[in-house]
């Protein structure tokens, strides 16, 4: 009776094929080693292994469960403003800015940001008083504890009869609460879209249009119109003697 021989896997291999099984194996010698550690690595790499170990999320196909909610990846890997643009530029025209850009400026505004992008380095102080003929931030406001002062530092900027577009985290969306796996304290306070309205009130803005509901990117929006009246007032109060 005959007795198979079992040659080992490296013998039965021919050449290429044993190139390429030892390129292998010192590609996996280096596989324990993180692609966030990369000095240039996406802020996605690093996102999803902070993520991957918090023992209150539960990785899913296409996202995470969170206090028995999924939420899918595209709601954590930035560039909210995609999903309202088209909406924003049927009332963002003339010459505007968008304030906290980042690396997805509103197509034809000037981009604002402290941090990164394309607007990095320029400040809102750039823009006259008056200037303006709207006012673009997404997913901005809520990262700015004094976040009544920002606002209406950015209504100043605006002629009379200008808009201010507002974009930002829904309320009921619980990922972009302050103090969550997904944010911690990058987000400083919950907007709302009743406190949004009220605070443009306060500084001379009609509200015309407000979503309530949450929409696929989880957020909401408030347009506000300055009053010419109440423009003409501020700048004869700012041409007053101290």
């Amino acid at each position: 009776m005959s007795r198979r021989v079992r040659w080992p896997l490296s013998l039965s291999l021919s050449g290429p094929v044993k190139r390429r099984l030892r390129t292998l194996r010192r590609l996996l010698q280096f596989s324990h080693a993180a692609l966030s550690d990369e000095g240039s690595a996406p802020d996605l790499f690093t996102v999803y292994h902070d993520l991957y170990r918090h023992p209150d999320l539960d990785r899913q196909p296409g996202g995470w469960r969170y206090r028995g909610q999924f939420y899918p990846d595209y709601l954590t890997v930035g560039g909210a403003s995609h999903a309202i643009c088209g909406k924003a530029l049927q009332v963002c025209r003339g010459k505007g800015i968008d304030v906290g850009a980042g690396l997805w400026p509103l197509p034809g505004a000037i981009p604002i940001d402290v941090w990164r992008g394309p607007g990095a380095g320029r400040l809102l102080e750039d823009m006259q008083d008056g200037s303006l003929d709207y006012v673009f931030s997404s997913h901005c406001l809520e990262h700015i504890d004094d976040w009544r002062g920002a606002l209406a530092s950015w209504v100043k900027k605006l002629k009379g009869g200008a808009v201010i577009f507002l974009y930002l985290p829904h309320p009921s969306c619980e990922i972009w609460h302050p103090g969550t796996p997904f944010i911690g304290d990058a987000h400083r306070w919950i907007p709302t879209p009743q406190l949004i309205t009220g605070a443009l009130e306060e500084l001379g803005c009609e509200a015309v249009d407000v979503a309530d509901e949450p929409d696929a990117m989880q957020s909401f929006h408030v347009v506000g119109q300055v009053r010419d009246e109440f423009k003409d007032s501020f700048a004869v109060a700012e041409n007053l003697p101290a």
